[in-house]
């Protein structure tokens, strides 16, 4: 009925449909919908059970793993300056994007959005009118960026820094 090859693009559709919708808001309100995080990680776990036939310890234990990590660096900055630097939706976002990709390529995951977030700070600053009033950058663009590139690559290229 369908290949590996075929499940690969649906769900690679499914991927996209659903980072394009979470940026859309984030963009727009700077909020990412708890819904929408669930149905991340629930495309996640349905994409690893029909690659793997199972959900690998490792990917659940991954994903908790980030979204400690992530959740660490909010409190910490909030503690720090007092004011809010990573909002909870990204946090949740970083937890159920981390279900889609092995856990050795997390690094290469929070690489990209990273970096793609402040490679667009000089344009945000010169072009976007929402920037320059809130002075809030919305996450979640970035992250769904990283999460495509990474499972994308996983994917087609085999990276994994862990060598299996």
């Amino acid at each position: 009925m369908f290949g590996q090859a075929d499940y690969f693009w649906i769900f690679g559709l499914l991927l996209a449909g659903n980072v394009v919708v979470i940026s859309a808001i984030d963009l727009r309100h700077l909020i990412i919908p708890n819904v929408l995080n669930g149905s991340l990680a629930a495309l996640g776990f349905a994409f690893q059970i029909t690659s793997q036939s199972s959900i690998p310890l490792t990917t659940i234990f991954g994903a908790i793993v980030l979204f400690s990590a992530f959740y660490l660096v909010r409190a910490a900055y909030l503690r720090s300056q007092g004011v809010v630097g990573l909002g909870l939706g990204d946090v949740k976002m970083a937890g159920a994007s981390a279900v889609w990709l092995n856990p050795f390529n997390l690094p290469v995951f929070v690489f990209i959005a990273c970096t793609a977030a402040l490679l667009s700070l000089p344009l945000l600053k010169q072009f976007s009118e929402q920037y320059q009033q809130s002075r809030r950058l919305p996450f979640g663009p970035f992250l769904g960026l990283g999460l495509m590139v990474s499972w994308y690559l996983e994917n087609t290229v085999q990276i994994d820094l862990a060598g299996y």
